[in-house]
């Protein structure tokens, strides 16, 4: 079992906290991830230190052995979304009831929670399984630079374990949307709005006005599809025919039926512009696949389920609009389950925060996880 005590565990997450480790701190993405590290080091675990871009901090990878197929791989990052200095302005308080600071929900917690459990693992346990443990340090910006290290592991591993925290009530989840972002620029001809008919001004803000209106007819809660125009903006001055305007869009769904009728519908807007005599500058469009639950995943959740009524706690499961490096392991074929870490709310805001309570029934609940692996283990 775990010996756990509160004071500790807080304490040292007070110190991951307190690391800068967000947007232009890639030293202290690094340095977190090192220090989660030090004590499974301290035990024999293999440590490997990539350098995957020189935009963001080193992917930390732990195992308990060299493998050509691992049983389970555990996941954390250990950046926020925050800027360099915010854990100066807000560093790591707590009161009775709950944890603050920058990331102590998204996901500092869960990372040192994965630790935790596997300094607690049985020899035995270590013994069977075959363990990978990857701290990336750029997930918040959608893992583009960790993510074929993290999938080269997943496409040959088994189960998928990613400790971000669990929704309000303790609800785990096996079912997240995919992703697209779209950045066009559109370019026209400039005139006078007072001779639109004749100058051959061409309006581009009236063309991406059209695309916003086209996309939106495939918002709809019923497919889960939605479009966000979060950046449209265009034009001069009032009496501008504006020649430039720049749109960005948020696609989320999830199913990939769904991103590829958002693709076709984008590539007919295309045709539109052209027609318009409007040319268009995107940028690579960045997609992520929804996570979408399998048989290996729902037998992965049954013995999650019987794990946890073992331990007098309880299993839910809920979809998730947001992604997680879940997302793309999934893709892989490891059957995965997110939001493991203990319960919070409120992140990516100044009010995140880390619910103290669920902190040790989550560890208990991870550790048995895993001893219940091995003993499924043929």
């Amino acid at each position: 079992m775990i010996n756990f005590s509160m004071d500790t565990f807080l304490k040292e997450l007070e110190v991951l906290v307190n690391i800068d480790s967000g947007l232009g701190a890639c030293d202290g993405a690094t340095q977190t991830a090192l220090l989660l590290a030090e004590p499974l080091v301290q035990q024999g675990w293999l440590l490997e230190r990539h350098k995957v871009s020189d935009q963001c901090g080193e992917c930390i990878v732990l195992k308990n052995r060299e493998a050509e197929h691992y049983d389970v791989l555990m996941v954390g990052h250990t950046d926020t979304v925050f800027p360099a200095g915010e854990t100066q302005k807000r560093p790591f308080r707590r009161d009775e009831k709950r944890a603050y600071g920058v990331g102590v929900i998204d996901m500092k917690q869960g990372d040192l929670a994965i630790v935790y459990i596997l300094k607690a693992l049985p020899r035995e346990v270590l013994d069977k399984l075959n363990i990978a443990v990857v701290f990336n340090p750029d997930e918040e910006i959608g893992s583009p630079y960790s993510k074929d290290l993290i999938d080269s592991i997943a496409c040959r591993t088994t189960y998928g374990l990613v400790f971000e925290g669990a929704g309000g009530t303790c609800t785990r989840t096996i079912q997240r949307k995919g992703l697209m972002r779209v950045h066009v620029q559109f370019h026209g001809r400039a005139g006078h709005a007072g001779y639109a008919f004749t100058n051959g001004g061409i309006n581009t803000v009236n063309e991406m006005a059209y695309w916003i209106c086209e996309l939106t007819k495939l918002h709809d809660p019923e497919t889960g599809t939605s479009i966000n125009a979060g950046v449209a903006r265009g034009g001069q001055a009032v009496n501008i025919i504006p020649d430039h305007s720049e749109l960005q869009l948020d696609i989320r769904f999830e199913k990939m039926e769904e991103m590829e009728r958002v693709s076709a519908l984008l590539d007919e807007l295309a045709k539109h512009a052209a027609e318009k005599g409007i040319t268009l500058t995107e940028e690579p469009r960045r997609c992520t696949p929804p996570m979408v639950p399998t048989e290996a995943v729902h037998e992965l959740c049954r013995i999650a389920e019987e794990v946890t009524t073992g331990l007098g706690l309880t299993f839910a499961l809920k979809k998730r609009g947001g992604l997680s490096d879940a997302n793309h392991m999934s893709a892989c074929g490891c059957a995965t389950l997110d939001g493991l870490g203990p319960t919070g709310d409120h992140d990516h805001s100044v009010d995140e925060y880390l619910n103290l309570a669920t902190i040790e029934p989550n560890l208990r609940f991870g550790y048995a996880l895993l001893c219940r692996l091995a003993e499924e283990k043929k």
